[in-house]
């Protein structure tokens, strides 16, 4: 146990230290001024001298005495200098400063214009994305060979979707659940980007949906949690709702953090 260190409280009447008056540069050009002194070494007395330095050969008075003045004049000189430039660094670290230009923003911390389309970054083989008027992007995987559903007809849609913006966590599959999306065109019971979607489709035909985050609220699901899941597909698992919720909820994300990416299959069409 290691008790707590106490300091004596200060006196009331206690002041701090006077400050000096004198401004910045005077300061500076004292210290630059300032005699150096000379190193110890210099000024060593004989008897000091190590056992090498006297087994050596002795020098006459004369060039002894030369070498030690030059000696101790270069190591004044030398030092003179090095303080120089340590204080005249120190001088100019403010204005070096000044001068830095801020890094720029991480993209993170931006508006991304492109973070949500998928065209940006395909890979070698990838079938690209084509932008309808409504701002939805398709991609077809695959053609189907049957027939074209209309509006008031009932289509049966097997899907598997992903928040694609944040994470790619898994919504839901209709391979995993075994409960496929069945909504009547133009009744407003599926999201307006499904709606749009399979229109254009033929039946067995395989589709990719992408739902730009910034268009998100327009042709996918409500802000509000109240209206959201008026309209289809509705999760039907609580991990797949949870992270669907998430990026709809989460006030700190950006807008391409909220983009949605579906593959759905027409499987078939009800009269």
């Amino acid at each position: 146990y290691n008790p707590p260190v106490r300091t004596a409280p200060r006196a009331a009447n206690a002041t701090h230290p006077p400050r000096s008056t004198q401004p910045f540069a005077a300061i500076m050009n004292t210290l630059m001024r300032a005699p150096v002194v000379a190193p110890a070494s210099c000024a060593a007395p004989a008897h000091r001298r190590s056992s090498a330095a006297l087994s050596r050969p002795a020098k006459t008075p004369m060039a002894s005495s030369r070498s030690a003045t030059t000696t101790c004049a270069s190591r004044s000189e030398t030092a003179s200098t090095s303080r120089r430039a340590h204080l005249a660094s120190i001088a100019l670290a403010p204005l070096a400063a000044g001068m830095l230009v801020p890094a720029a923003p991480a993209l993170a911390d931006t508006e991304c214009t492109e973070c949500s389309n998928s065209n940006s970054s395909l890979a070698p083989g990838d079938v690209p994305f084509v932008q309808s008027p409504s701002g939805a992007r398709f991609a077809d995987l695959r053609v189907g060979d049957g027939a074209t559903p209309t509006p008031g007809q009932t289509v049966v849609i097997e899907w598997v979707g992903y928040t694609a913006g944040y994470q790619a966590k898994k919504i839901e599959s209709t391979r995993e659940t075994d409960t496929p999306f069945v909504f009547t065109i133009g009744k407003g019971q599926a999201i307006p980007a499904f709606e749009e979607a399979v229109l254009e489709m033929r039946q067995g035909g395989i589709r990719r949906i992408e739902i730009p985050g910034e268009l998100e609220e327009k042709l996918a699901y409500s802000r509000d949690p109240a209206q959201r899941y008026t309209v289809g597909p509705v999760p039907t698992t609580f991990g797949g709702k949870r992270a669907l919720d998430f990026v709809l909820d989460n006030k700190t994300l950006k807008d391409f953090n909220r983009t949605l990416l579906f593959d759905i299959r027409l499987s078939n069409i009800r009269k």
